[in-house]
C-alpha cells in the first residue's frame, strides 16, 4: 500500500512540473500581448482653448450660435465647410472656449511610437486635429443627463488636411460589450447610426476631453493580456492549468507534511 507522504510526494512533484509548464506558457503569451500594446500607435493630444486657429492652411473659426429653436449651438467653420453643434450653455460667456471644458474639446493629436511623437509641431506635419462634443441623448443636462453615462453621445470630428471633414457619432460600450443607443427599453437590438467607441483608439482618449474629470476614471480598458487582444490569444488553458497545478501542489504539500507527522509512544503505568 503506498503511504500518504510517497502518494503526497508523487502529486506534488506532477502539479509543480505541470505548474511550470503553465506558468511557462502563461508567460510567454503575456509577452506577446506586452509587445503587441507598445508597438500599437499609442496618441498624445493638446486641448485648443482659442475659437480662431489655422491648420493645413486652412482656418478654423468657432462661435457661438443659437438652433432655429432658439437652443444653444456651435457654430463650426474650417476652411470652405460650416456646420454647427449643439451644445450645453456655458455658465458664462468668455473669450476663448474654456467654458466649454468637459463638453466640448479641440484637439491636436499625434501617435506616439516607441516612446516619441515622431511629428515636427512647427510646421505641423504628421499633426492632426479634431474636436469632441458631448451630448446627453435628449436628457436634460442639468439633472438625467449628467448621470445616465453610459448614454451619453460623443461627436467625433476630425478636420483633416486635405479639407474634408470626416464626422461620426460614437458611444463607449457598455459592460456587456454592447452600444446603449442601440438597445432599446425591451433589451433588443435596434438599427442606429450610433458606431462603438474601440479600445486604443484615437477616439477612445479624445472623448476623455469632454467627459467630467470625476468620471474619466470609468473608462478603462476591457481587454487585456487575460483576455487577449491586438492578435494575441490571451492566457486562454494556462491559467486554469497553472491555478489547478497550484492546488495540486499544496495537496501535496500538505500530505507529505501529515505523513511525516509520528504518533509519540505513550508511556505505560505500572500500578
Amino acid at each position: 500500500m503506498i503511504s500518504n507522504t510517497k502518494l503526497g510526494l508523487a502529486i506534488a512533484l506532477s502539479s509543480g512540473l505541470l505548474g511550470a509548464f503553465g506558468a511557462w506558457n502563461m508567460a510567454g503569451r503575456i509577452q506577446s500581448f506586452n509587445l503587441a500594446e507598445s508597438a500599437s500607435a499609442r496618441w498624445h493630444f493638446e486641448r485648443i482653448d482659442a475659437r480662431s486657429t489655422t491648420f493645413a492652411g486652412r482656418k478654423l473659426l468657432i462661435t457661438d450660435t443659437r438652433t432655429a429653436e432658439d437652443t444653444p449651438a456651435m457654430k463650426i467653420q474650417y476652411g470652405d465647410t460650416t456646420f454647427t453643434l449643439d451644445v450645453k450653455e456655458p455658465p458664462a460667456a468668455l473669450p476663448d472656449l474654456s467654458a466649454y471644458t468637459e463638453w466640448l474639446s479641440p484637439l491636436y493629436f499625434a501617435p506616439i511610437r516607441d516612446g516619441e511623437i515622431s511629428v515636427d509641431w512647427t510646421t505641423g506635419d504628421g499633426v492632426r486635429l479634431a474636436i469632441v462634443n458631448r451630448t446627453t441623448a435628449g436628457y436634460d443636462e442639468r439633472t438625467w443627463g449628467s448621470v445616465r453615462v453610459k448614454d451619453w453621445i460623443f461627436d467625433v470630428i476630425e478636420l483633416k488636411a486635405d479639407g474634408t471633414i470626416d464626422r461620426k457619432r460614437m458611444q463607449y460600450r457598455d459592460r456587456r460589450g454592447r452600444v446603449p443607443a442601440s438597445i432599446n427599453e425591451k433589451g433588443q437590438t435596434v438599427q442606429t447610426d450610433i458606431i462603438p467607441i474601440e479600445e486604443r483608439t484615437w477616439q477612445w482618449q479624445a472623448a476623455l476631453f469632454a467627459v467630467p474629470r470625476l468620471q474619466i476614471s470609468r473608462y478603462r480598458y476591457g481587454s487585456d493580456a487575460v483576455e487577449g487582444t491586438l492578435g494575441t490569444p490571451g492566457m486562454g488553458w494556462t491559467l486554469p492549468v497553472t491555478g489547478f497545478a497550484a492546488m495540486g501542489l499544496f495537496v501535496g504539500v500538505v500530505m507529505v507534511m501529515a505523513g511525516s507527522v509520528k504518533r509519540q509512544p505513550q508511556s505505560g503505568i505500572i500500578a
